[in-house]
């Protein structure tokens, strides 16, 4: 009888701890579109890509338990860049289980440490649930193939024990950078023109998207600097640019007109932007340019990370022929009134500019359609009429008249350009000295002034 209690009690205990070794707390993980691995596929800038993984957990031993995910290390492409901190968020998907308590039904960001996702009920029954994750290719930092680990814990509330899933994750990053240059006149060309004051501004429009490898950067050469059919290339500070538009982050070379030439014109580490060189023909160089037409290309060379990009616009500058002669009379012209015998010498000054961008050689002529004579007809004797000129400031040219001189009838040259034909101006006094025993009155005359090419 003793023997049989013993074998029954052994018995027991058998069946005890063959019920204890069952009882198990055990975790699946599997992704939704299948596979042993999570793949988001090819993300690109803007956009965003969501996968979503369900948790099945099979629990047998009555114990209230809880689910938790967590990044094991940081996503990292074959050039070791991580893909950024906050490029993944994370939810539960409502009504994804059948009992117990879902948390995380929010979007958050994902992280290192244990993320709770699930509670059951205090039985600790069997369930599943849904969770969702988003990439947003605006967070992205770098471009790549990356790779990284997910993992999943269930362990009892209050207990040591826990059962873990690692769930490898792999995102394809394209982020090629697009960008867009175009002129103004056409899309690769940018004309300006010298001519009453029109057309003598253009721009470049430079567009880009899709920035995921951080800094970018746009220098702006002149290559070959514009030039006419001669290779004579147009003056320094003819040509001035700036630089707007773009983001409030970005810096912008110059802000203030500037004399074309080569240097950087933006840098900034935004996904996406758009900004403006103007250009345009400053007023007082043109005019000293010589006429033609001028031909050259600007470059703009495009960096980011370690690609370089270069787009060209043809830039062509027309500067029409101007060959212009300026005169700024006297009030009343050349009048002496009330001269009266024995009086003081009258002095008359006229002011000439000569505009022109031909580069050739020209001189400045004098004509007297009539002599100095009063309202009564007496003319005034040539020695007591005289004329000399002065060249103003260090204009180029030389005067006929360099000190005072009868003024010949008819027409004289009275000015030489350099050899260059350079623009100048120049002043013409006209002296009267009245004498005694002359008819006293009103005196006057008619002078024109022309231009030629010698």
């Amino acid at each position: 009888m003793r023997k049989r209690t013993a074998l029954i009690f052994i018995a027991l205990i058998i069946v005890l701890g063959v019920a204890d070794a069952q009882a198990a707390l055990n975790l699946s993980v599997t992704p939704l579109t299948g596979g042993n691995s999570l793949r988001f596929g090819r993300i690109s800038s803007g956009s965003e890509v969501n996968k979503e993984v369900r948790i099945r957990i099979s629990s047998t031993d009555g114990k209230q338990y809880q689910v938790f995910h967590r990044l094991v290390d940081s996503f990292i492409n074959e050039k070791n860049v991580p893909l950024g901190s906050d490029a993944i968020s994370t939810y539960t998907l409502l009504g994804s289980n059948g009992s117990g308590t879902l948390y995380a039904q929010n979007l958050q960001r994902m992280g290192f440490a244990d993320q709770l996702l699930y509670s059951s009920g205090s039985g600790g029954e069997s369930d599943s649930l849904t969770v969702a994750y988003a990439i947003n290719g605006d967070r992205v930092k770098a471009t790549g193939n990356f790779f990284g680990r997910i993992q999943y814990t269930v362990r009892p509330v209050g207990g040591a024990s826990q059962d873990n899933v690692i769930l490898n994750v792999t995102v394809e990053v394209s982020g090629e950078l697009k960008i867009e240059v175009e002129g103004s006149s056409t899309v690769d060309s940018v004309r300006l023109k010298f001519k009453e004051d029109r057309d003598k501004e253009g721009f470049v429009r430079l567009s880009f998207r899709e920035n995921l490898a951080g800094e970018i950067t746009v220098l702006q050469d002149v290559e070959p600097f514009p030039h006419n059919e001669l290779f004579e290339e147009i003056n320094d500070g003819v040509i001035l640019f700036t630089v707007s538009g773009g983001s409030t982050q970005a810096e912008l070379f110059p802000n203030t007109p500037a004399p074309l030439g080569r240097t950087m014109v933006y840098a900034s580490q935004e996904k996406e932007d758009a900004f403006f060189i103007h250009l345009a023909l400053a007023p007082d160089a043109v005019e000293q340019q010589k006429a033609g037409v001028y031909k050259g290309k600007l470059r703009y060379t495009v960096i980011n990370g370690q690609a370089h990009q270069k787009f060209d616009i043809d830039l062509e500058v027309t500067v029409e022929p101007v060959f212009a002669i300026k005169v700024d009379l006297p009030p009343g012209g050349l009048s002496f009134d009330r001269l009266l015998p024995g009086g003081q010498p009258i002095v008359r000054e006229v002011n000439v500019q000569v505009k022109t961008n031909l580069g050739q050689p020209f001189m400045v002529m004098q004509n007297v359609v009539s002599p100095m004579t009063n309202e009564k007809g007496a003319v005034m004797p040539d020695e007591h009429f005289t004329i000399k000129g002065e060249v103003l400031g260090k204009q180029p040219g030389r005067m006929v008249y360099n000190d005072f001189r009868p003024v010949l009838m008819g027409e004289n040259s009275i000015f030489f350009s350099d050899n260059k034909g350079s623009p100048s101006q120049f002043r013409m006094i006209y002296r009267l000295r009245p004498f005694s025993g002359m008819v006293p009155g009103d005196y006057t005359t008619a002078i024109r002034y022309s231009l030629g090419e010698i």
